[in-house]
Formats: structure tokens, sequence, C-alpha cells
């Protein structure tokens, strides 16, 4: 399955894209650093938080500002490097670094999407940008390993050293890229009341709702496990290679006919990665299973969930309105189920917060599963 020249001027925005999104594992294990649970929730909630404003911002005043799909992904990347640099190690100056980075990156990233992919060629693309994406994060989680074992596991110069990657990205990046510009809101408010985005909702919780649960329940997992960035940086980046070359080369066999199967195996492999994650309550050597798992059928969910997402965004109404409404619904559905879990969490012992936040995790992928396959089957039908 062959790339557009477009599509292929993509790559190495989102490679680096996936390269800066492992600074997040690094920061959940400082903030967990004493054990700390309510630091981390606090970032988790705190960046949800940003990347929602973000997106907001971008689309409500980036057309006024003269704002395209381009330098959207710029500021996405210069933002969280100049916050990185600065020094400051609080747990809002990550969340603002890494929210800004989530919300600016991904609204950029929908909307250059969106306005270059036809359907059919959703498939071949989502492997290939996931296996760069992978790529990109196994050589960052290298070099910061590197460096946290030659530093005595120094945050701030890791910190340091992704914010001068982010600054060399907002500068490089871009050449020979399509871009399309940013367009006023019209009515975002209207496509709520739309029988096809309220058919989301359960989509959009299963599939990207639960982020921030996720994002904790793993921290919480790490800082059991692992007794040091440095062990954790190495773990993460052996895991990381079989999914990257495992998705790459399966590019060429993914299609519209079959999506539903893809989205089951790799379903069923991240479920039982989430499984080996709630046995490390108990045993915290399954913790290095659940890596390994997790790093080999997350690309491959990855890469459905990038079609699913840009399906469910083919409802009627302009894109802007479209993106900012899923990002606002978002961030409602993923705060409600982190707040919900960390209030729950405090009659809770660290072992049992870990194995029911993973299992809750485990169920939702396999519901997950259920309810996108009536959108793939769908697709399959009007491609056919």
């Amino acid at each position: 399955m062959t790339i557009s020249r477009q599509e292929r001027s993509l790559l190495p925005f989102v490679t680096l894209q996936g390269a800066v999104g492992t600074l997040s594992g690094f920061i959940g294990y400082f903030l967990m650093g004493g054990s700390r649970h309510e630091a981390m929730f606090e970032f988790t909630a705190l960046l949800l938080t940003v990347a929602m404003i973000a997106a907001v911002l971008a689309y409500g005043l980036g057309p006024r500002l003269g704002l395209t799909g381009k330098t959207l992904m710029k500021l996405g990347f210069f933002l969280p490097g100049v916050v990185l640099l600065s020094g400051n190690q609080t747990v809002w100056a990550m969340s603002i670094a890494f929210g800004g980075f989530l919300g600016l990156t991904w609204s950029a990233r929908h909307w250059l999407e969106m306005q270059l992919l036809t359907d059919g060629q959703r498939d071949g693309y989502a492997s290939h940008a996931g296996a760069v994406g992978v790529a990109g994060g196994i050589v960052a989680t290298l070099l910061a390993t590197m460096l946290l074992a030659r530093t005595g596991n120094s945050a701030r110069l890791l910190y340091a050293l992704y914010g001068a990657a982010c600054l060399l990205a907002a500068w490089r990046l871009g050449r020979g890229m399509a871009d399309a510009p940013l367009q006023p809101l019209k009515a975002p408010f209207a496509l709520v009341r739309q029988p096809q985005f309220l058919a989301c909702l359960p989509l959009f919780f299963l599939e990207s709702g639960l982020f921030g649960l996720g994002q904790a329940v793993t921290s919480i997992g790490a800082s059991r496990a692992m007794g040091s960035a440095t062990a954790l940086g190495w773990v993460a980046t052996v895991a990381g290679l079989a999914g990257g070359v495992g998705l790459y080369l399966s590019a060429r066999k993914r299609d519209v006919g079959n999506r539903g199967s893809w989205l089951g195996g790799s379903c069923l492999a991240m479920a039982v990665a989430f499984l080996f994650l709630a046995g490390s309550a108990w045993l915290p050597g399954l913790f290095v299973v659940h890596l390994i798992a997790k790093a080999a059928a997350g690309p491959f969910l990855g890469a459905s969930e990038l079609v699913l997402n840009q399906r469910a965004l083919d409802i009627q109404g302009d894109l802007g309105d479209r993106i900012v409404v899923r990002e606002v619904t978002l961030w409602v559905l993923r705060m409600a189920s982190l707040l919900g879990f960390w209030a729950l969490s405090a009659t809770m012992a660290p072992a049992m917060m870990l194995a029911v936040g993973a299992a809750f995790m485990a169920l939702a992928v396999g519901l997950e599963y259920l309810v996108a396959q009536a959108w793939f089957g769908e697709g399959a039908r009007q491609a056919a």
C-alpha cells in the first residue's frame, strides 16, 4: 500500500510526536516518588485540562491569528520546549508542558490528517504513522535512559533534553509539508444535538475517555515495580521494538475490509496486558510483562483507533467544530473517570488501587471492540 507525497510529509511530525510523548512515563515516575499518588492524579487532571483548553483556543483564536495546521504543530513543540528548559519541575509546570504538547500537536494532527486523507487511505497511513511514532519513542526512550544512567537519574537534565528536542522540532519541522489554514468555528454547539454525535459517546468514553485513568494506573505500577527511572527506561526501550516492527511489516495487510479483525486482535492483546498490570499488584515482576505485552499490542491498537477516530469525525458539520466538540467531550469523560477513580482510591491500599484500575481498563478495552465493530462494519459496506 503506497503513501502519497502529502501523507509522507506528515511522518516526521508523527515521529517527533511519538518521541516527545514518551516523556509522560518519566514524569509519572518522578511524580510518584515516595508513593505520592495524589501528585500523579493532580498532574493527570491538570494536563487533561490544559490539553482541552489548548485545543479550544487553537481553533477558536487560530483563524483570527492566521494560524495554519503547520504553525499549530510548531506551537505544540515550542510551548513545552520553553517550559521544560525553564527548570521548573512543579506539577503545574509539567502539566502545562505536557498538556500543551498534547492539546496543540493533536489539534494540528487531526486537522491535517482529516484534510489530506480519504477513508480508503487511512489504514495504510495509520500503520506507517504508528510505526514511525513507535520508532521515535524508542529512540527518545533510549537516549533518555542513557542520560539518566550517566547523571544519577537527574530529572532536571532529562527535562532539559526533552525541551531541547521540542525546540529543535519547532524550528525544523514542516518543510515540504502540505498545509491547511484553520477555519473559524461556526456552530459547534449544534453538533451536540446531532444523533450522529450522540451515537459516538460510548466509543469516545471507551477509546479515549479513560486516557487519564490509564496514565495514572500505569504510573502507580511503575513506581511499585521499577527500582529507578533508568530501569524503567531500559525495559520500555526493549519492549517497544516488537510492536513498532510488527506494525510496519503488517501495513500492507490492513484495509477497509479487515479493520474489525485487526481491532479485535489488538483489543484482546491489550486486555491481557492490563490483566498483567493488575497482577503486578501482588507480583511486581509482572509489570515488566505488562510493558512488553502493551508495547507489542499498543501500536496495532493505536493504528485501529486512529482510523476509528477519523471515522467518528466524519459526522456532519465543519471540521473545526467537530474537533473542538470532540475534545471538550473527551475532557468531560476523562475527568469524570479520573476523578471518580481518585475518590474511590482514597479508601484503597496502593496495591488494590492498581489491581482495580487495571482490571477496569482491561474490561474497557474489551467493550471498545464490541462498540467499534458496528462502526467498522458500516465503513466496509460504504467502501464496497
